[in-house]
């Protein structure tokens, strides 16, 4: 008996007892049944294409959503979100967004799905940040429709993702603490714990290449010429990816002489900030609370320009001519103004006070007024985001986004 039926034959006698009970009214309609499983994701309605100055993207990685942010309306009092738009390949599970890029002609913008989320997420293989179990992808999305428009499966554990200088190249790196501890349980070698660098392709959203580089790779940036890969590694190292060589040689150098190893790093290398102009390398490390110099030239630490902070510092931004380096750290939730010339702290922001809890990321827009501070939030309800006023250096603007937002990117406007 299909299942169809033998639901039928448990409900038939309740129904024709409700009709033998209706009889003054007639007997009972029953509704007819509807089988289609409908449109999976709620679709957002029509969003006005964006204006000159572009937008604000945010990915909230815990409810599965993304924050748009209309740019040419900041400044108003009543400015918030435009849009909140959902994102991933599967509308029952919480996949975990994590992170964005945006081509450089504004058409499309990509995103990686973690398919890992804090706290677990429903029935999937998922798990807390870096031990997912399930191989994640990366997202391709047209910026005027926010209809995805492509896929690749990539590692598991995707954690950060930048374009090339052209848009052509799309680079995901794997989070994936999770190798670790698998080889270690094992009895496996370090090398065996490397995860690989996602290099694909966005015309046609395939692999060129899977590049073995560190064990648990983060953030990556690009070098300002565009030759070389930086990225950050549990393991105490910065990886730097030769994308000229055949084969992309990779170097890995500790970020200071106590460094540890993958099994027990004692900095814990999580983002990276690049100089625009020198393309010198600013490591935030989680554990140490610091941010470490990277020379570009050498390609060795310095350690008389470490920054050192009150609480695990993230992802920085620099100012045009690069004489200005904001680093947001949390626990303390501040922003730190740092001269890059000597890796001096001159002063710091508070976000605190403006209703920020863990400073995750800042941006800087084009023109320098304004920086956007994204905040994760406590991770269960709204995280914010924060308007900061350079010149006067106080948060002018704060605005609610999704669940455990982790990234901000500038979407460019449209002439």
């Amino acid at each position: 008996m299909s299942r169809s039926h033998w639901r039928w034959a448990l409900v038939a006698p309740f129904l024709l007892a409700a009709c033998q009970e209706n009889d003054a009214s007639g007997p009972l309609e029953i509704p007819e049944l509807e089988y289609s499983p409908g449109t999976p994701w709620h679709t957002p309605g029509r969003i006005p294409p964006p204006g000159p100055l572009g937008r604000v993207l945010i990915t909230n990685s815990k409810d599965d959503t993304l924050s748009l942010l209309d740019l040419d309306t900041l400044g108003t009092a009543a400015w918030g979100e435009l849009a909140r738009i959902p994102v991933g390949l599967n509308p029952v599970e919480l996949e975990g967004p994590h992170h964005s890029a945006a081509s450089p002609d504004g058409a499309f913008y990509y995103v990686g799905i973690s398919n890992y989320v804090e706290g677990g997420s429903g029935e999937g293989p998922h798990g807390s940040h870096g031990t997912g179990t399930a191989d994640g992808y990366s997202l391709k999305m047209d910026a005027l429709t926010h209809r995805l428009v492509g896929s690749v499966r990539v590692d598991r554990n995707p954690g950060d993702l930048i374009l090339g200088q052209d848009g052509r190249t799309l680079y995901q790196t794997h989070f994936d603490v999770l190798r670790i501890s698998e080889v270690f349980q094992r009895g496996g070698s370090e090398q065996e714990m490397n995860a690989r660098l996602a290099i694909l392709d966005t015309q046609t959203m395939s692999r060129q290449a899977m590049v073995a580089v560190c064990p648990a790779p983060h953030a990556v940036r690009l070098a300002p010429d565009g030759r070389r890969l930086y990225i950050a590694c549990y393991s105490d190292e910065v990886a730097i990816v030769d994308l000229v060589a055949p084969d992309h040689p990779v170097t890995r150098v500790k970020v200071s002489s106590n460094a540890g190893s993958a099994i027990a790093p004692r900095h814990e290398p999580y983002a990276l900030t690049v100089s625009p102009t020198t393309g010198g390398v600013w490591v935030s490390s989680l554990r140490s609370r610091s941010v470490q110099y990277l020379d570009p030239v050498t390609l060795t630490m310095d350690p008389d320009r470490t920054v050192f902070l009150g609480g695990p510092p993230l992802f920085g931004a620099f100012t045009a001519d690069g004489n200005t380096l904001y680093i947001p750290y949390q626990r303390e939730d501040a922003l730190a103004i740092v001269d890059p010339a000597t890796g001096r702290v001159l002063r710091e922001i508070p976000l605190a006070p403006s209703g920020c809890l863990n400073a995750h990321q800042v941006e800087l827009l084009p023109d320098g007024t304004h920086g956007l501070v994204v905040c994760e939030g406590d991770h269960e309800g709204p995280g914010t985001l924060h308007v900061v006023d350079l010149k006067e250096e106080k948060v002018v603007k704060t605005v609610e986004v999704g669940i455990f937002p982790d990234s901000v990117t500038l979407l460019r406007g449209r002439p």
